[in-house]
């Protein structure tokens, strides 16, 4: 293969420079390359003797490698996490994050917004998150056969349940003393909720965490 590089000309070597570049990029193997090289090396040297450039022969190289690129269906699919305790995790820091950034921005606006307390926030993101694994256990999650879900009355009673609970934990939990549910200043706040979504981001990196949110397709 070194031989027929030689008689390449200064455009063409850069040319394989190139495709070699970019094939290495959509993971070929030292062999791999070294095979396309040895094939296209020939056609390559023969347009040469007809003024014929690399790259008029065979297109650009990003064109060319991409008959070489693993088609989507054979590229490893990575299966989400649907561990029921994660995907709690998952969802509740999501509300945490959303109700105190969201809290701290209106306080810094406007001294007369109303703050939830601390014990309340955490309450209502937990049971929010709750809320959310519910409706995707019994209704988002797709059945292992690729079949639609139908209704179930189980589901149904799961999911109302908890949402009565959210809003039962959010009037009670309300009602405690300041002293007990703090109420942080706005700045606080808005750091709490970045670090929910920091966290969250975290975890859902290190254990590939489903989220609540969206269905996952069988495959």
């Amino acid at each position: 293969m070194e031989n027929l590089i030689e008689e390449l000309t200064a455009k063409n070597k850069e040319y394989i420079h190139s495709v070699t570049k970019q094939l290495i990029l959509v993971g070929k193997s030292d062999e791999e390359v070294k095979e396309i090289l040895n094939d296209i090396l020939p056609q390559i040297i023969e347009g040469q003797k007809s003024g014929i450039i690399a790259r008029k022969l065979l297109g650009a190289p990003t064109e060319f490698v991409t008959q070489y690129q693993p088609k989507v269906a054979d590229r490893p699919v990575s299966e989400k996490n649907e561990n029921p305790v994660l995907m709690w995790l998952d969802s509740s820091l999501l509300f945490l994050g959303f109700i105190s950034l969201l809290n701290g921005v209106t306080a810094l606006i406007t001294s007369k917004a109303p703050v939830y307390g601390l014990i309340t926030t955490i309450l209502s993101a937990a049971v929010a998150g709750l809320v959310m694994y519910m409706m995707y256990r019994y209704f988002y999650r797709p059945k292992a056969d690729n079949s639609r879900r139908t209704w179930n009355w189980k589901g149904f009673a799961a999911t109302t349940l908890s949402v009565l609970l959210w809003i039962a934990v959010t009037i009670f939990s309300g009602l405690l003393p300041t002293s007990v549910n703090l109420q942080l200043p706005a700045i606080a706040l808005v750091i709490v909720g970045l670090v929910a979504f920091g966290v969250r981001w975290l975890l859902k990196r290190q254990f590939n965490i489903q989220s609540a949110l969206v269905a996952q397709p069988r495959r």
